[in-house]
């Protein structure tokens, strides 16, 4: 390794941490410092459309829940088992610190805590209120529904809608179903929720709340919505929204 590419990866490292000590269901608090150290990725700035795999291994180790919606220029990147390549090990930080540190190194990006979830954006979205995430949604109930079903209501809910009909040979993505095609996960527990109502942003975090999920919006082409399970072994849950709720 190069002496500036130590550098660079040092800088990185202030931007991965871990609580062994946070059970991935509860939800822990910002402000708890780190104290044990797992191997988390790095930011890479090669592939700038992987800074969802950062913030979901910081978030899914830590413990706390997040929404992150990628740059127009980026398809969802999905989820990853342990971090692959450069890592880092760091301890103290809390979590509020890194997510800090992360929007320093990607500006364009900024992140806020709604109701209790992490939610990173890029700038440009966050103050675009046309953008499909500031729609505003009708109030709904649903009980004892799949979370893929519920995500259907949420866009439904939109004003105007987002839905895009599309045709579900499965409603949820599960590993073990290479080995059992009738496996299911916790991604496939029934779940209510009770909207009062707000926005889509608002309904996205409220859907993934009963099994303490998190939420990520790429663009492919048009906008793709994936759920997942804290537990990477549970499973996860996608859809494609209209092309019109594109980001702008």
């Amino acid at each position: 390794m190069r002496p500036r590419d130590t550098g660079h990866l040092l800088l990185c490292g202030a931007l991965v941490m871990a609580l062994a000590t946070a059970h991935p269901r509860a939800q822990a608090s910002l402000d708890v410092p780190v104290r044990t150290g797992i191997r988390v990725a790095a930011l890479d700035p090669a592939k700038p459309c992987e800074l969802w795999r950062t913030v979901e291994e910081v978030a899914r180790f830590a413990g706390v829940r997040i929404g992150f919606e990628h740059t127009p220029d980026c398809p969802p990147s999905g989820h990853e088992r342990r971090a692959y390549g450069p890592s880092i090990v760091l301890d103290g930080l809390t979590p509020r610190l890194v997510f800090d540190q992360i929007v320093q190194m990607r500006p364009e990006f900024a992140w806020r805590e709604v109701e209790g979830v992490v939610v990173i954006r890029p700038v440009r979205a966050w103050q675009d209120p046309a953008h499909l995430l500031h729609r505003p949604v009708a109030p709904f109930a649903v009980a004892r529904t799949h979370p893929h079903l519920v995500l259907h209501r949420v866009l439904q809910a939109a004003q105007p809608s987002l839905f895009q009909p599309h045709e579900d040979l499965q409603l949820s993505g599960l590993g073990r179903r290479l080995d059992d095609p009738a496996a299911t996960g916790r991604i496939d527990l029934p779940i209510s929720v009770d909207f009062p109502g707000g926005t889509v942003l608002q309904a996205l975090n409220a859907a993934a709340k009963p099994y303490g999920g998190n939420w990520e919006l790429g663009y492919a082409g048009h906008p793709h919505l994936t759920v997942y399970t804290p537990d990477f072994d549970e499973g996860l849950t996608g859809l494609p929204l209209t092309k019109g709720g594109g980001a702008r």
